[in-house]
């Protein structure tokens, strides 16, 4: 069961075909609601300047913390706004957070186990949602991935350049997300100091030097947080009067959250992310679940406590972080992105423990699960968006060739695992990137009529939205759009454009309101895909209809 030295250059074309489809990844459009909104705050700053104080269509902004849109409006500076630009930063980061997991790895296992844990991560769902849909999430793995293992290479080199490199992005964590970039070091750290008995590196005073620095990381950031908010108790944000931007950051969006005082509450329960997570660490999760029991139980077996030359940080900051995340008053999905470069540690370290017999029953079920995959694929080239040549169906075929070559190649080894998994993972992602997402995103209108309006360069003062509010048309479109309603839809100049959905024609309709329709937009809540919208057949029923027209003279 040794890692087979000759493979090592179908890993590096590996680690280059993951790359590849993290590229494609950052040309397909912002989605709404979160990533579009969060590129439209970044074009803003951009446009304004303002990088201390942070604003959404003019109005204060209160949410999350400001690294995102510092790093994409830099970008939008050398790459002008698109949205490769607003993505690039972060998948950048990203890769340093894959690299910073092998890295991590090594320093602990062998160097196969190191090359695994990396192309597990690099291959999850999750990376590859986090490379298209940009979110804060993206930045937080990849520096917190970086600072832990920086804060490793101090434990056992006691260079004062890893524990300063460590602070830096753990700062940098928190200016991304906030004090959960804290919590998960802590909770990793701490497991394994504790398991290990390692009282008097708990009690080390490193540690303050380590918050100090931190401290100074943040400054720019608390500076901005005051100014904007504390030094303004007249303001008025999401329905809060006088809210302390420095309070809302370090404690309720985080905390609050957990202790009930934050005001969002989606009322997902406490097995949510038991859900999710089967969706979002595939095609790794069947394995995980079984290294997760391997792991737990051997913790039990050596009696909570384990040799120096172990590690239970993978573990520690996986279980005690998920639960408390599961805790929490308000839950989505990539809450958890996070902790996944632990969970492929955890899988990889698994996968390289089997013993040859049940290597083989694993091997075979894990193939096994993959043809579902291959059967997506299919599914959705006949039934979903079909291709419109002969090209990608026939490359496709190569590679499942190639699949069903390696599996039966490699009987015996731990490679027949996860070689054929990665080919496929490649593959459907591959499928995602060039053709499922593209195609799905001409269904959303908003981008689609904001890239419209671009194109024609129609003049600020001649372009609207009417009751519609889309953060992709302003971000697409270059400009912050001016709503109408009927009410002042009289200030509104004849040739004008207006961006409208069926309920806003039907008002114009019922009021005799003179206009041209230019162009007619499909439109789909394409975050709420559904299977009658999926078949090619039925879409058509389940769609709507957005609008750019031309306001005409009486």
């Amino acid at each position: 069961m040794q890692f087979i030295p000759s493979q090592s250059k179908l890993y590096a074309v590996l680690f280059l075909s993951i790359l590849l489809v993290y590229f494609f990844n950052m040309f397909i459009d912002v989605m709404e609601i979160d990533a579009a909104q969060y590129a439209l705050i970044s074009m803003e700053m951009y446009i304004t300047k303002s990088f201390m104080h942070v604003y959404l269509h003019g109005q204060d902004y209160l949410d999350k913390p400001p690294l995102l849109f510092w790093l994409s409006s830099l970008s939008f500076m050398a790459f002008g706004i698109s949205s490769f630009a607003y993505k690039f930063p972060s998948v950048l980061i990203a890769i340093v957070g894959i690299y910073s997991l092998y890295r991590f790895t090594s320093l602990w296992y062998t160097k196969e186990t190191a090359v695994l844990s990396a192309l597990i991560l690099a291959t999850s769902q999750a990376m590859f949602l986090m490379t298209n849909d940009v979110r804060t999430d993206t930045i937080l793995m990849g520096l917190v991935m970086f600072s832990i293992w920086q804060i490793s290479e101090y434990l056992i080199k006691s260079k004062w350049s890893h524990l300063i490199l460590a602070s830096i992005g753990l700062g940098g964590a928190m200016m991304a997300k906030g004090p959960i970039a804290l919590v998960i070091p802590a909770a990793a750290f701490g497991t394994d100091f504790l398991l290990k008995r390692q009282w008097k590196t708990i009690l080390n005073p490193q540690w303050i030097v380590m918050l100090i620095i931190i401290a100074i990381t943040l400054i720019p950031m608390s500076y901005g947080l005051y100014t904007q908010f504390d030094l303004h108790p007249e303001k008025t944000v999401n329905g809060i009067q006088g809210p302390s931007g420095l309070r809302f950051f370090y404690w309720l969006q985080s905390f609050g959250r957990i202790t009930g005082e934050n005001q969002w509450k989606n009322g997902n329960g406490y097995f949510y992310f038991f859900h999710t997570i089967l969706w979002d660490f595939q095609p790794w999760i069947l394995i995980f679940i079984l290294a997760f029991i391997s792991k737990i139980r051997k913790i039990f077996l050596y009696r909570f406590k384990i040799g120096t030359n172990e590690e239970c940080i993978s573990l520690g900051g996986f279980f005690f972080v998920f639960i408390a995340l599961s805790m929490s008053s308000y839950k989505l999905p990539h809450y958890i992105f996070v902790l996944f470069p632990f969970a492929s540690i955890i899988t990889s370290d698994f996968i390289y423990s089997l013993r040859d017999k049940f290597l083989s029953h694993l091997s075979k079920i894990q193939f096994g699960i993959m043809q579902f995959f291959w059967i997506a694929i299919i599914v959705n080239f006949n039934f979903f968006f079909p291709p419109k040549n002969a090209i990608s169906p026939f490359i496709l075929a190569i590679f499942f060739l190639l699949n069903c070559y390696a599996f039966k190649k490699l009987k015996g080894s731990v490679e027949r695992i996860f070689i054929p998994t990665l080919i496929t993972a490649i593959s459907l992602n591959l499928v995602m990137a060039l053709n499922f997402y593209p195609n799905l995103l001409k269904y959303q209108a908003s981008s689609q009529a904001g890239k419209m309006i671009a194109e024609h360069n129609i003049p600020g003062d001649m372009f609207f939205h009417y009751t519609n509010l889309s953060y992709s048309l302003d971000f697409y479109a270059k400009r912050t759009t001016p709503m109408v309603n009927m009410a002042n839809l009289k200030s509104v100049k004849p040739g004008s454009w207006i961006f409208i959905n069926q309920n806003g024609l039907n008002e114009f309709n019922e009021n005799h309101i003179s206009y041209k329709t230019i162009k007619v937009f499909p439109a789909f809540t394409i975050t709420k895909l559904s299977l009658p919208f999926l078949c090619a057949e039925t879409r058509s029923k389940t769609i709507d209809s957005n609008y750019l027209i031309i306001i005409q003279p009486k």
